[in-house]
């Protein structure tokens, strides 16, 4: 810039120099405005995404501490069923071998045995009775009736 007021032959008070002096000044300052304007353009933006993100992750850490307590309930939950499960696999052991004593019991036992005894003489009692019937029912159609 020097070396052309160098090479201008106008005076330092001439009036033209001194305006060509503020256009370059007010060009050089519109551009200085226009670097700001666009920094303060890419800040505004900026400034947005990072609120629209804060956002974001605020609703995130919502939304990971509400999967934290249902996770911690389902573990409880959980826990709680093993427990349940265990004591009812012991009561179901406990069973299948009170039945299985039952059962070898039962078919040895002193009762079990007088009840077969029992049976066999009811059969045998059938047996007859039923061997009377017959007889009955020959002798009343041999009789005619």
């Amino acid at each position: 810039m020097k070396d052309k007021e160098n090479k201008d032959d106008r005076g330092d008070l001439d009036l033209s120099l001194i305006i060509d002096q503020h256009k370059r000044e007010i060009w050089a300052y519109k551009m200085k405005e226009s670097e700001w304007i666009k920094t303060k353009n890419q800040l505004d933006g900026h400034k947005s995404i990072v609120n629209e993100l804060s956002a974001q992750v605020i609703g995130l850490k919502k939304e990971i501490d509400r999967l934290s307590e249902e996770n911690n309930n389902i573990r409880i939950i959980d826990s709680s069923h093993k427990g349940l499960n265990g004591e009812l696999q012991k009561q179901l052991e406990e069973a299948q071998n009170e039945l299985t004593l039952i059962k070898t019991i039962g078919l040895n036992s002193p009762e079990m045995i007088d009840l077969k005894k029992k049976l066999k003489n009811l059969e045998l009692k059938n047996k007859t009775l039923e061997e009377k019937v017959l007889n009955y029912q020959q002798m009343l159609s041999k009789a005619g009736l």
